[in-house]
């Protein structure tokens, strides 16, 4: 892959990855991962669309800044997006979990946006009480790891079983060293409100993806991501919940293809 940088408004340096041949295709990860954790989907979509995925500030090879709010995300993916605007044309953008919701606020930031692709957003979802304070407490403490299968566990769901299996991923380490940005996106997220006409800008035909098999909080989510877009609509990924792009990705990017089909 190569590599550009992009400078967010705050100077923060953004890392973003480029792949395959075609039209541009922005790609922004969800919380506790960097950029690669898209590569299975990038890999489906190479050969039609030149993917750009970047890394969050705070992950991968992007930096951080100082206090953290969640406009900063979208400013960073709107300013990526332009970037990549200059370059190519106006971007599909697609979005994951927190990464999503990003994706959203962008998109109502810049009309470098030809469609938006939105992966279960997380904006306005509500965690159980004292959750996050008890992960601020697990990370002060030094237990990255186990702050982030209080993520997998409390709130995607994951069984015990299906969390072992995560940590045999070669990824699992950069996982466990993101742990410090799990408390500040999920009170990002609880403390969200969606305002009327807070995204009455984006004009992109938007598509959500919601798992027929996620947690009924992260469905009403993303049906409250739906109803603030005028035109989105839900496609529901039956028998799958919130990773079908890495589990099943190319499905998911026959949905991308389709969805931009002229």
């Amino acid at each position: 892959m190569d590599r550009f940088d992009v400078v967010a408004a705050d100077a923060v340096s953004l890392a973003v990855w480029v792949d395959g041949g075609g039209p541009p295709l922005v790609v922004v990860h969800g919380s506790i991962q960097d950029h690669t954790v898209s590569a299975p989907l990038v890999a489906e979509l190479r050969a039609d669309f030149t993917t750009f995925a970047m890394d969050r500030r705070g992950f991968g090879a992007s930096g951080d800044g100082g206090e953290y709010v969640i406009e900063r995300d979208f400013e960073d993916v709107a300013a990526v997006v332009d970037a990549v605007a200059t370059r190519s044309g106006p971007v599909v953008l697609w979005g994951h979990s927190y990464g999503a919701g990003c994706a959203m606020g962008a998109a109502a930031r810049t009309g470098n946006v030809s469609h938006l692709v939105l992966y279960e957003p997380g904006l306005g979802l509500t965690y159980p009480a004292g959750w996050i304070e008890a992960v601020e407490r697990v990370v002060a403490a030094g237990d990255y790891e186990n702050a982030v299968v209080m993520l997998f566990r409390d709130i995607l769901g994951f069984s015990e079983e299906q969390i072992e299996a995560r940590r045999g991923d070669p990824e699992w380490p950069g996982r466990v060293a993101t742990a410090p940005t799990i408390a500040r996106e999920a009170r990002a997220e609880q403390e969200w409100v969606y305002r009327p006409g807070a995204f009455a800008s984006v004009s992109a035909p938007t598509l959500l993806l919601s798992g027929s098999e996620s947690p009924p909080e992260v469905k009403s989510a993303t049906d409250a991501a739906a109803a603030a877009i005028r035109g989105a609509r839900v496609h529901v990924l039956e028998g799958h919940a919130h990773i079908a792009h890495r589990e099943h990705p190319a499905m998911v990017a026959d949905l991308i293809r389709r969805f931009i089909a002229p």
